[in-house]
């Protein structure tokens, strides 16, 4: 009997504590800047949330925003798909941060 390798697809965890009213998002791309998207999500403050990473995926990167925010987007990558990752959110539309867990 052979035995058979099963893969699982990964996840990307969110804890958001940004302030109340302020929605984050985060996208996953194989492509820094986002041209290359395959999966993304969004919540509004203090709802945690995961983007899946499928295992087809290789290597990726993770774009961080929130909305109505003036700064700009914050990529981070490139990853190679080998276990989940968490990150969470601080601060408001007008100046937030993006730390690992």
């Amino acid at each position: 009997m052979a035995l058979t390798l099963i893969e699982a697809d990964h996840k990307v965890w969110i804890h958001n504590k940004v302030s109340a009213g302020t929605w984050t998002r985060v996208q996953a791309s194989t492509v820094n800047g986002g041209d290359g998207r395959f999966a993304d999500n969004s919540k509004m403050a203090h709802t945690g949330y995961s983007l899946t990473i499928p295992d087809r995926v290789k290597q990726y990167w993770l774009g961080f925003g929130v909305s109505l925010s003036l700064e700009h987007d914050k990529w981070r990558g490139p990853f190679t798909n080998d276990g989940d990752r968490c990150y969470h959110f601080t601060g408001d539309a007008t100046y937030w941060e993006l730390f690992d867990c």
